[in-house]
């Protein structure tokens, strides 16, 4: 029997910054299963939320329980946003990674033991499995930071030299 593919709650973040570096679509060519609470795929209008349900996203509702643990976090925790808080109770509930870009939920989710990446590992993933090549995946970077995405500059720094070097 094969192994399932890794499932992965993505967070709005991570859709926003893919969408600014023109890499949104390639994502769902990763051997993983996205998915995203409901509540996140209602928000999004830029990038659609419709269109990324059709590239292969998965929406996921919650449960009254999964709701009540949200608004229990969100009374204890100031930040992250209610909609973050959504996406780490659901990650937590599917045994999922979490993907991110917001530090206050990255520190929950490892507070809580969970596994948790953010753009920066994505986009390795993608230049890893060979989906973009190394020059596409700098472009993309370059556009993320151009569009002011809130990215560690040393970090991107480095995979843009890397990534042009070849």
């Amino acid at each position: 029997m094969r192994d399932s593919p890794p499932r992965c709650v993505v967070d709005t973040n991570v859709f926003i910054d893919f969408h600014r570096g023109g890499l949104l679509e390639v994502i769902f060519a990763l051997p993983f299963t996205f998915l995203a609470p409901d509540v996140i795929v209602a928000e999004l209008e830029v990038p659609d939320g419709g269109q990324l349900l059709r590239w292969g996203l998965e929406s996921v509702s919650s449960s009254g329980e999964q709701v009540a643990a949200v608004s229990a976090l969100a009374a204890v925790h100031r930040r992250p946003s209610v909609n973050d808080l959504f996406a780490f109770v659901v990650a937590r509930a599917e045994g999922a990674m979490l993907l991110t870009g917001d530090g206050a939920l990255r520190e929950l989710a490892e507070s809580e033991g969970m596994a948790v990446h953010g753009t920066l590992w994505v986009l390795d993933e993608l230049v890893r499995h060979a989906i973009v090549g190394p020059e596409q995946a700098a472009d993309g970077l370059e556009r993320m930071v151009e569009y002011g995405r809130r990215l560690p500059d040393r970090e991107c720094k480095l995979r843009i030299r890397r990534w042009r070097r070849g």
